[in-house]
């Protein structure tokens, strides 16, 4: 997610996820419970690999355990979310400011105005013309995770890729993606943003505990994380897991369909789209698929 409820919403931004965690017992293919690396096979081709990513730049994440980086240095094509090109990511400035006339002021009010001051500065976010920017803008700059220490994994495999000369294609658009957010009415914007406000003190510790469970390749765990209710408003829950992953996880099933059957990929996405009755897991396998856990 962008870039993948202030909390739970940055875990979701973060799993858009070492060999040091202990090895666990393989898993079945109906077993979608632990497990980063799967094997898909069928269709008669050559297997390819799905591997949840975490956005984070931690070191004990980015540094590929051995069965992953043979996966990946095996396979012929990448594909991810999203390839962040030039293009893109002016397509993400661009709609991350209003254009009708509207002012941030003008949507959250003088005093909630004043706490996103407050907290840009304390995480040492650097925003010219703040006032132009949309309530999700300021919500996604204060929840994504500080990455100062280097690539974040799933950018980090695009770079391996291109070092290996090997495509890297995308299964969504940038602005399908910014349409998770840009979408929603201003009210629910705000309502969001004021719960981020509220609970930025939470979000450190919130990623660390999504780190330790992406070690643990433990995906309930990730799961219970990403979806663990800050929202107040029901309705305004169920709208942002269902734009999160209920309908981006149908997208790239249907789009991954051409790229397995040509065999030998590596499908690199956000952890939290591997698991449950809608994961990437059981929707590739009531398409026909076979999966099985390697890591």
């Amino acid at each position: 997610m962008l870039v993948r409820a202030a909390a739970p919403l940055a875990v979701f931004l973060a799993l858009l996820l070492s060999g040091t965690a202990p090895q666990a017992a393989k898993p079945t293919a109906t077993d979608d419970t632990r497990g980063l690396l799967w094997k898909i096979e069928g269709q008669n081709r050559k297997p390819s690999y799905l591997f949840g990513t975490i956005h984070v730049a931690d070191p004990r994440v980015t540094n590929l355990p051995p069965p992953v980086r043979a996966a990946f240095d095996a396979a012929e094509r990448l594909f991810v979310e999203v390839v962040p090109d030039v293009e893109s990511m002016a397509q993400l400035t661009q709609s991350m400011r209003f254009r009708n006339g509207h002012t941030l002021t003008q949507t959250i009010g003088a005093k909630m105005y004043a706490d996103v001051q407050t907290a840009l500065a304390q995480r040492r976010i650097p925003v010219a013309d703040i006032d132009a920017l949309k309530p999700w803008a300021i919500t996604v700059m204060l929840l994504t995770p500080d990455l100062s220490g280097g690539l974040p994994l799933d950018l980090a495999l695009q770079v391996r890729a291109a070092e290996r000369g090997i495509a890297v294609e995308g299964l969504e658009t940038m602005d399908e993606q910014i349409a998770v957010f840009d979408d929603l009415p201003l009210d629910d914007q705000r309502e969001l943003l004021g719960v981020t406000l509220r609970d930025r003190d939470k979000v450190a510790g919130q990623i660390e505990a999504l780190t330790q469970a992406y070690l643990a390749r433990d995906l309930d765990k990730l799961q219970a994380l990403a979806e663990a209710d800050e929202i107040e408003n029901p309705t305004l829950h169920a709208t942002v897991m269902r734009r999160l992953l209920t309908d981006r996880n149908r997208r790239m099933v249907e789009r991954m369909q051409s790229r397995l059957r040509r065999g030998n990929a590596f499908v690199a996405v956000g952890a939290a789209h591997l698991p449950g009755p809608q994961g990437l897991i059981k929707l590739l396998e009531r398409e026909g698929y076979r999966l099985s856990a390697v890591y």
